[in-house]
């Protein structure tokens, strides 16, 4: 047989895939992980006690503009490893945004002589954030993957670094409905290795998980 006559036989019946569909499976998927999280999470862990009150201060929406933006950016980058070819580097590179961001905003608490530095990077909860962090993302990673699973990625350990790395930053975000700790520093670089951590458990996982 030809190969035009093989590759005719192959896409006789086909049809083309409804519009919209590609977002639709990344949304299902992503959303229903993002859910789930936020459900285990804070139904068992609750929210902080003084939550009314920690909203009337900036840093406390600093957090959440971190991780959102974070989450929106990582949700660019895993649509953009579903596609065979397509160019990661736009998302990767405005990443840098918000992390810039925190940390001008970090170096500005930490410059303040009268600054207490241990305590700005540290916290009460520095040495479990990550970690409960990475924990929270596990059910938006496996929601990730299902989506990833049903789109054509070719690169299966960067479409699992980038779900992870949507995970991470979204499990953030319920996070820090959970957490006490608003300073910049504390942000910038545990809330960050966090997401890291849920990023490497995406990508070791992508090379078996996302197998064709």
């Amino acid at each position: 047989m030809k190969t035009d006559d093989l590759i005719a036989t192959l896409s006789d019946g086909l049809t083309p895939t409804p519009p919209g569909e590609f977002w639709r499976r990344i949304a299902v998927g992503t959303a229903c992980g993002t859910l789930a999280a936020a459900l285990l999470w804070l139904g068992t862990m609750g929210a902080r006690p003084d939550l009314a009150e920690a909203t009337g201060a900036w840093p406390f929406w600093m957090k959440f503009f971190y991780t959102l933006t974070l989450a929106v950016t990582g949700l660019w980058l895993l649509a953009r490893a579903g596609r065979p070819g397509a160019k990661l580097t736009p998302p990767a590179l405005t990443l840098m945004v918000p992390l810039a961001v925190v940390a001008v905003l970090a170096g500005l608490a930490l410059a303040d002589p009268d600054a207490d530095t241990y305590r700005l990077l540290m916290g009460h909860s520095a040495l479990y954030c990550p970690f409960a962090i990475a924990l929270v993302s596990l059910p938006v990673l496996a929601g990730s993957f299902w989506s990833l699973k049903r789109l054509a990625p070719t690169r299966l350990a960067m479409a699992g670094g980038a779900a992870g790395l949507f995970a991470g930053s979204a499990g953030a975000f319920v996070y820090a409905f959970y957490c006490t700790e608003s300073a910049a520093p504390f942000v910038v670089v545990w809330y960050s290795l966090g997401t890291v951590l849920s990023c490497i458990i995406g990508a070791l996982l992508g090379r078996i998980a996302l197998r064709w």
